[in-house]
């Protein structure tokens, strides 16, 4: 009797435990579908096309490879969104790692107001700033460190 009720517990154990869990994977996919991130994944990579490929030409001093940097970016990113299903995939899980179910539900909540429906909608636009300026502004500059501490160690490897 003792071992029927002992097994009869933790079947009920088991059974709520994948319940919660299967709730969660269900508010992660409804937050995930809310968030509309497939699209802004697509357009945050469409957005990036123009930028790899002023960052490139500012990069290349032969004309045939400036002619082709559009189709070489065009290509990376076309492989990127190829992957996406995966991404998609890792975004679910990393969801489920580092929040609560309780927490997915409040993301739910909010964006499905005006606001968190226009930070979706923008999003793919201030990534694309962003990322412009980052280019722009930032990564000439890690070069020119990149390439200072090169020398630097260059100098020290022939001491």
């Amino acid at each position: 009797m003792k071992k029927s009720i002992f097994l009869l517990l933790l079947s009920v154990c088991f059974f709520l435990t994948g319940f919660a869990q299967t709730t969660k994977q269900e508010s992660i996919k409804e937050l995930i579908h809310i968030m509309r991130n497939d699209s802004m994944m697509n357009k945050t990579i469409d957005s990036m096309i123009p930028v790899m490929v002023n960052q490139m030409q500012s990069q290349m001093k032969d004309s045939t490879a400036k002619a082709r940097s559009m189709e070489i970016a065009t290509m990376a990113m076309e492989s990127a969104k190829e992957m996406m299903p995966k991404m998609m995939d890792e975004m679910a899980t990393s969801y489920d790692k580092y929040f609560t179910e309780q927490e997915i539900k409040d993301f739910i909540t909010f964006y499905n107001t005006p606001a968190g429906q226009k930070y979706i909608s923008v999003m793919p636009e201030m990534m694309k700033d962003l990322m412009g300026n980052m280019m722009k502004n930032y990564i000439p500059e890690m070069k020119k460190s990149m390439d200072a501490k090169m020398e630097a160690l260059k100098k020290k490897e022939k001491k």
